[in-house]
């Protein structure tokens, strides 16, 4: 059994320095995808660079830029790429690939899509690279686990909102709804709506207003999963004890 953990911290140091970024080993992972590291690859701790037992692999960005992807991974893999071949959309260390021979894992974070300093239509053209990526890994039959922050709430199950007409706010908007639409329809399965079906369950809280203590948030990391790996999906959770982040982390575990 392999478990996997993904986990927007929204900005590593400073998980680390107030001591909530460790527990996440206490489950004993073979891979902790990492997003929103907020964190130039110059000024990661240098604990978790050497952590015992694992490898860390980091996107390549311009000096001073956040890598805003991290991998720790108890396996070699046999090969890495970062992004998706599109120098516009790859510089900023969003995407890990990791091909580990009997499946290819990805780490994702995906834009958040508003302005000023994002656009919906960025975060739309990063969904159409991704879903080309994740088509031609189907095309070649190869196993895939995509893991991340998406930055999209996919039903109204997946959402609790104090405002009105929430499909009308970037994150649950019909455009963005549609590319993870896309994904199912490649043959990607979400994970964790195997072992749940019902409304009630998020990754992510606004801070402030205590909404994370009345409920109101959103389901926006996910894992899927395409159909050579489905068979050997065991479970699915969300760790909403995590504190720290205003996202919590997501757990996969297979029999792979």
């Amino acid at each position: 059994m392999k478990t996997i953990i993904s986990w927007n911290v929204n900005g590593l140091r400073q998980r680390c320095a107030e001591n909530k970024f460790m527990p996440i080993f206490q489950h004993n992972p073979e891979f902790v995808c990492i997003q929103e590291t907020k964190t130039p690859e110059e000024k990661i701790p240098s604990q978790l660079k050497k952590l015992y037992g694992y490898e860390m692999y980091c996107p390549p960005v311009a000096p001073g830029n956040f890598t805003e992807t991290l991998l720790f991974t108890r396996r070699t893999p046999v090969s890495v790429r970062y992004g998706f071949g599109i120098p516009v959309l790859d510089e900023e260390g969003r995407v890990i690939i990791a091909d580990f021979d009997t499946f290819v894992l990805m780490n994702i974070y995906f834009p958040l899509g508003v302005s000023p300093v994002d656009t919906l239509e960025h975060k739309l053209a990063f969904y159409d690279a991704f879903l080309t990526s994740a088509e031609h890994l189907n095309d070649e039959r190869r196993g895939v686990i995509i893991c991340g922050d998406f930055s999209i709430a996919h039903t109204y199950n997946d959402v609790e909102s104090m405002k009105k007409h929430a499909d009308r706010q970037v994150g649950t908007t019909q455009f963005e709804r549609e590319k993870i639409d896309s994904l199912i329809h490649k043959g990607y399965s979400d994970a964790f709506r195997i072992f749940h079906q019902e409304k009630g369950h998020y990754t992510w809280w606004p801070n402030g207003f205590r909404l994370k203590e009345r409920h109101i948030g959103r389901r926006l990391d996910y894992f899927f999963v395409n159909e050579p790996v489905r068979p050997f999906v065991m479970d699915a959770e969300i760790l909403s004890g995590f504190e720290g982040s205003d996202h919590c982390p997501v757990m996969l575990e297979v029999n792979l």
